[in-house]
């Protein structure tokens, strides 16, 4: 008879803890629906609350996990989706105008709008448009071309030294033009480096000319130096400078520091070269203070033999 009720406290007793665990497990799950349905409706950002580490919030730590990857690739995507509605009012403006101006020049000469010793005139300045908008359409087609992992490089060991000489060279004139003071140092030693060199020259190419058509500079250095393992092209000018706010996006594309969009450029040319330079295995980053001027720095890592 004892026998009988010690094994009956035992079941009751074992019967009221199961049921208590039970009835928590039920309301645990209750509140995981709640959580459920609130993300269901669109509150994405709603979590699992996890109090002990039993196998339900176990449950729960694996799906506050899922949850919080699918609400950073939510919030990824909704920000490319944002940079690509800019993106198209952007080149929507950049394509307008000078298609609208070089209409307009055409229109002028069809219709006989003009006097015949100013049609040589107008066709120079549609010919000029044609082609400026020509040059940004090459542009934007390399832009996507990159970002697509279209284009495909060829990455050789080269005396980066000479072939910064080389393209530099080319520059000089232009920089004289501009009647620039200029200062360029490139060590005779050779410096071996991996990188397409037609990419290389475009890096430099379009930082060289964001300098001249943004800086309003009067003196530009270009110095080549060989510093921890890494060959760094520094392009120094002594211009307007960019401000604080502005630095830390001028390589992101379309990015222009001019609001009103009355400076010239297309807003793709930085965001290039660091594409480039990414591909190359190669950092860009650039300095700046109001006033004195903008330090461009293109470093890459030095051959090892």
């Amino acid at each position: 008879m004892k026998t009988f009720w010690v094994i009956f406290m035992f079941l009751l007793i074992y019967g009221i803890i199961l049921s208590i665990y039970i009835i928590k497990i039920n309301q645990r799950l209750r509140e995981f629906e709640v959580v459920l349905s609130e993300i269901e409706e669109g509150r994405s950002k709603q979590k699992f609350l996890l109090r002990r580490k039993n196998k339900i919030d176990r449950v729960g730590f694996r799906l506050n996990s899922i949850l919080y990857k699918y609400e950073k690739e939510i919030e990824e995507n909704s920000i490319i989706l944002e940079a690509n509605k800019q993106l198209l009012t952007s080149l929507s403006h950049d394509v307008r105008t000078p298609m609208t101006t070089l209409i307009g020049y055409l229109d002028a000469l069809d219709l006989k709008l003009i006097s015949s010793d100013k049609e040589e005139i107008y066709i120079k300045l549609a010919k000029k448009k044609a082609y400026d908008l020509k040059k940004y359409i090459e542009v934007l087609f390399e832009w996507f071309r990159l970002n697509s992992d279209e284009e495909q490089l060829e990455i050789k060991v080269a005396d980066i030294t000479e072939v910064t000489r080389k393209i530099l060279l080319d520059w000089v004139p232009v920089i004289e033009e501009h009647r620039i003071i200029y200062c360029i140092e490139i060590p005779e030693r050779a410096i071996y480096v991996e990188i397409d060199e037609s990419c290389y020259m475009r890096i430099v190419n379009n930082i060289i000319q964001n300098t001249l058509t943004h800086s309003k500079a009067g003196q530009i250095w270009i110095t080549a130096i060989e510093s921890c393992d890494s060959f760094i092209l520094q392009i120094r000018d002594d211009g307007i400078g960019i401000a604080k706010e502005d630095l830390k996006y001028i390589f992101e594309r379309l990015y222009k520091c001019d609001k009103g969009r009355t400076q010239k450029g297309n807003g793709l040319g930085l965001n290039i070269a660091q594409l480039l330079a990414e591909k190359m295995n190669g950092k860009i980053n650039a300095t700046s203070e109001l006033g004195k001027g903008t330090t461009f720095s293109i470093r890459f890592p030095i051959h090892k033999k």
